[in-house]
């Protein structure tokens, strides 16, 4: 009786001790690769590796086709690259020069041996649906839509808002309005996906007129 008592005392603290070790080797096992919510992890701080490029995918975007804006990144499938490395940044700065979009992500969506499956996320800008004029006349407006070129459809780019601003202040300027305060506003177009609504509010404040020129320093001749 003694030696049986003994036996299964063993046995269980055998099977005890076994559980943790289990449960500690599933807890370190690696996700599926079919596992939509893996994706491969870069460490930035790591030694680059090359890879070559198996597939690149465009999101995000629906008013372009995929091949150009892969062409804008400069990468292509087939081409090798470094992971971390500079090629990557240069996509992203390729993007962010053509100021069409407001945010760009490049991930790896999967890594199989030395080849690399990349997805570009490109948040477009959005375009104009409507733009509005306030504190100027109508003759002034149409003068305006026809100098600026912001119309409907156009994309809101950070340029086109500072060419806008610059066209009008010195439109104004030759007419005299020397003080004239511009300020380009917009609002989400609630209609329209992805549209804004450009409010352009003009004060042109009191013309500036010459009253008088003082002709100082000159004795060779009477003014």
């Amino acid at each position: 009786m003694p030696n049986r008592i003994s036996f299964i005392l063993i046995t269980l603290i055998f099977l005890f001790c076994c559980v943790p070790l289990s449960f500690a080797q599933d807890a370190d096992m690696i996700p599926d690769a079919g596992d939509y919510e893996s994706k491969p992890i870069v460490l930035y701080s790591g030694i680059p590796k090359k890879y070559e490029i198996a597939e690149i995918k465009i999101a995000g975007t629906k008013d372009y086709e995929d091949y150009v804006l892969i062409g804008l990144s400069g990468l292509s499938v087939g081409q090798t690259i470094s992971v971390p490395g500079e090629e990557i940044t240069q996509a992203i700065k390729r993007y962010w020069r053509h100021g069409l979009f407001s945010d760009v992500h490049i991930t790896a969506e999967r890594i199989e041996n030395n080849k690399i499956y990349l997805k570009i996320l490109l948040t477009q800008r959005p375009r104009v649906s409507d733009v509005r004029y306030h504190g100027i006349k109508k003759s002034e407006r149409e003068d305006l839509e026809m100098r600026l070129g912001m119309v409907k459809g156009s994309q809101v780019t950070p340029n086109l808002i500072d060419r806008a601003q610059t066209l009008i202040q010195r439109y104004f300027d030759d007419k005299g309005f020397k003080n004239a305060a511009v300020a380009i506003a917009q609002k989400d177009d609630p209609a329209n996906e992805n549209q804004v609504i450009v409010d352009i509010d003009i004060d042109k404040k009191e013309k500036v007129k010459v009253h008088r020129i003082i002709i100082a320093g000159n004795d060779a001749i009477k003014v």
